[in-house]
């Protein structure tokens, strides 16, 4: 099965009451910790590689790791760039093979994020890769052992998010409406009456990022009312870190470093695989066997190099451009955009 977009993906997640969790690597071990479990469960996955841990794994290297592991994989996969903060590393990962790309322009002042998400969504889309953005602020931080808490004066407006769906043609939103990344001060509070406001008036996959700390009923709500993706990484490190903690705790003169990772991995599984069940999509691969023909998802479209970016939206086939004719597209289309915004200044 080739490495598919969020475009179908997300679609019939919102048709079938499901969500799909996007968990992040960081490293080998994770990947295939869950892509194992995903296998397993007999569920659709969504590789998330953050910008942030580009530090730890090189955006090449994952690109080729995942491709081939989804080429072999029983199950859909995505291999989606997180909060990307550049231009740069946005075209990185859409050369490096990314099925999908985030752009993350919530720090910036509104039209300054609608300007630069449309530019990326025109050399995105016609390259057949997915676009999410983010609107109002998540805020946190990974990695370490601080809480964090929302604020709602960060929360994402409903009538800014519909003209910002409106505007850019991203193919999926993130919203702000009570988490936090990291680990949360106490329990979140989700305003759910937001996010049904939201997505009533974007019509579009709504995504949920920092789901460390929600409850199970809380995601479960959330995705009856549109999230239809769910980042999802702090407990997978939590989980991880516990299981080699208990290790070294049980025995301390342990060298086998093969065995460390093995319990991490094991760590990785259990975590990632209770998210899935309480997403809905664990089995989602049996309910509906013919999944990938019905999402319509799809990595590279293999349509001619033109030098002006279309308008469409990804579209599916079964076909998928040369490295090469990637490149010299993703060339002509950033050309051709980088020439319109010099013309409009």
């Amino acid at each position: 099965m080739a490495l598919v977009n969020l475009l179908g993906m997300l679609d019939h997640a919102r048709r079938h009451g499901y969500g799909v969790g996007a968990f992040n690597v960081p490293d080998y071990e994770t990947l295939q910790a869950i892509l194992d479990v995903a296998e397993e469960l007999r569920s659709p996955v969504i590789i998330d590689v953050a910008e942030v841990h580009l530090k730890y794994i090189d955006l090449d290297d994952v690109a080729t790791v995942v491709r081939r592991a989804a080429e072999r994989a029983p199950i859909p996969v995505a291999l989606h760039l997180d909060h990307g903060e550049t231009f740069e590393t946005v075209i990185r990962a859409v050369r490096a093979g990314f099925s999908s790309v985030m752009f993350d322009g919530s720090s910036l002042p509104y039209e300054e994020n609608v300007a630069q998400t449309q530019e990326i969504v025109k050399i995105c889309h016609a390259c057949g890769v997915t676009v999410e953005a983010e609107l109002g602020r998540v805020l946190g931080g990974e990695g370490t052992s601080e809480r964090f808490e929302a604020d709602p004066d960060q929360f994402t407006d409903p009538a800014q998010a519909e003209d910002f769906a409106n505007r850019t043609g991203v193919d999926a939103l993130a919203i702000s409406f009570g988490t936090a990344h990291g680990l949360y001060k106490g329990t979140p509070k989700l305003d759910f009456g937001r996010l049904n406001e939201i997505a009533r008036r974007t019509q579009k996959p709504l995504v949920l990022h920092g789901g460390t700390g929600v409850t199970d009923d809380d995601f479960r709500k959330a995705i009856s009312l549109g999230i239809a993706k769910i980042n999802f990484y702090t407990q997978i490190s939590v989980a991880a870190v516990e299981r080699t903690r208990a290790v070294l705790q049980d025995d301390p003169e342990l060298i086998s470093y093969p065995l460390l990772l093995q319990r991490a991995r094991e760590g990785v599984k259990e975590a990632v695989g209770h998210q899935m069940r309480v997403f809905g999509s664990a089995g989602i691969c049996d309910r509906f066997p013919d999944i990938c023909a019905e999402c319509d998802a799809c990595v590279l479209p293999n349509d001619s190099l033109d030098t002006d970016p279309p308008s469409q939206t990804p579209t599916a086939s079964t076909q998928q451009m040369t490295r090469d004719e990637t490149t010299e597209l993703i060339k002509a289309v950033t050309r051709a955009v980088m020439e319109g915004l010099q013309q409009q200044r």
